[in-house]
């Protein structure tokens, strides 16, 4: 796990004036707007005994602890303990630890580390057309896995034929080495691929996109947690199906994740058909998870402790950036890795508006 980032930690459509708890790098961080809806970030535990702030409610724009009703404005400053005179001053260590934030494509994100604002990475940016053009719904899902694990199956054009063969890798020609350019910079990189054809076959679906049409997909990450797949099939003929797989993954602690989805798609774009989207979106990623719970060890590996071929190209750009980060002492230290902390409030799925 890794300092010094933004993290994708939520959507925006989940933090609302009702506290949310968002469970994260091992620790409990609370979420919720002010009255000029700007989006808040504490760390959930008040230092009085340590309960969490999630749990409480607003008042203005500060935050009551549900357990002694002590307030705390947004920057952090107890400025209320009700067991207390009003004349009694405030111990000077009653202050909760806030975190930077923002909010880009749907997401509210959480800057976790040391480094001043003039230093920090500026947010990803993704293409236009996804929110311009295509429909999207959005899901999250934990998962029993590492999220570097999982991030990087995300980026291997190769696995498809394999791990998604009983959904559509069967249909997948695949009969060439695997070889691309990688486009890099500091934070994340890019590649694409196309594949030959799909298998043939007489749908109607398939007439409109050409008979056997290629199909391509490029797939991109950005540190620390976010990965994004594009793929087009078709073209050749009147129709080309356009999708996007927008990820965001959270890593809870060394093996387990819980992943914010967001499915992006130009076809059967009537919301009612929304439930059906989420229900294909889960399954495919659910393939994936199925296979990444084996892997051992569930950490990821340093590049030299495992085998790697051509089509390991993307991967092998991320293990590398995330070597050098951990080089340079981003990695959190093992204090701050400690034990799981429980969610206080269930995951929910959230639709995300087109921005």
């Amino acid at each position: 796990m890794l300092k010094n980032f933004w993290y994708a930690c939520e959507f925006s459509a989940a933090v609302t004036a009702k506290p949310k708890q968002v469970v994260m790098l091992n620790q409990r961080f609370v979420l919720y707007r002010n009255s000029q809806g700007e989006a808040i970030a504490l760390k959930d535990q008040c230092p009085h005994r340590g309960a969490a702030l999630s749990l409480g409610w607003l008042e203005g724009d500060c935050i009551r602890c549900p357990y002694h009703g002590w307030k705390f404005q947004a920057n952090g400053q107890c400025i209320d303990i009700p067991a207390n005179a009003p004349e009694t001053p405030i111990p000077l260590k009653a202050r909760i630890e806030t975190y930077p934030v923002q909010e880009k494509y749907g997401f509210v994100w959480l800057f976790y580390g040391d480094l001043p604002e003039a230093e920090r990475h500026p947010l990803p940016t993704f293409p236009d057309y996804l929110f311009s053009t295509l429909h999207p719904v959005s899901q999250e899902v934990m998962e029993p896995v590492n999220y570097a694990r999982l991030m990087e199956v995300n980026i291997d054009f190769a696995h498809i034929i394999a791990i998604h063969r009983k959904s559509f890798g069967q249909r997948v020609a695949l009969d060439k080495t695997i070889r691309y350019a990688v486009e890099e910079d500091p934070w994340s990189a890019a590649a694409s691929f196309t594949y030959d054809s799909l298998k043939s076959s007489r749908s109607v679906l398939n007439s409109l996109m050409g008979g056997r049409p290629q199909f391509t997909t490029r797939l991109s990450f950005y540190l620390p947690n976010v990965t994004l797949a594009e793929i087009t099939v078709g073209g050749n003929g009147k129709f080309a199906i356009k999708l996007g797989i927008l990820v965001a993954y959270l890593p809870i602690d060394d093996t387990t994740t819980c992943t914010k989805r967001v499915y992006f798609r130009n076809f059967l774009t009537s919301p009612w058909l929304d439930g059906w989207a989420k229900k294909l979106d889960y399954a495919l990623g659910h393939e994936d998870t199925v296979i990444v719970e084996t892997l051992a060890p569930q950490p990821m590996p340093r590049i030299s402790e495992e085998l790697h071929i051509a089509a390991d190209a993307l991967a092998l750009t991320y293990r590398k950036l995330r070597q050098k980060y951990q080089a340079m002492g981003w990695e959190l230290p093992p204090s701050e890795q400690t034990s799981r902390q429980p969610q206080t409030q269930p995951a929910q799925p959230f639709s995300l508006a087109k921005t």
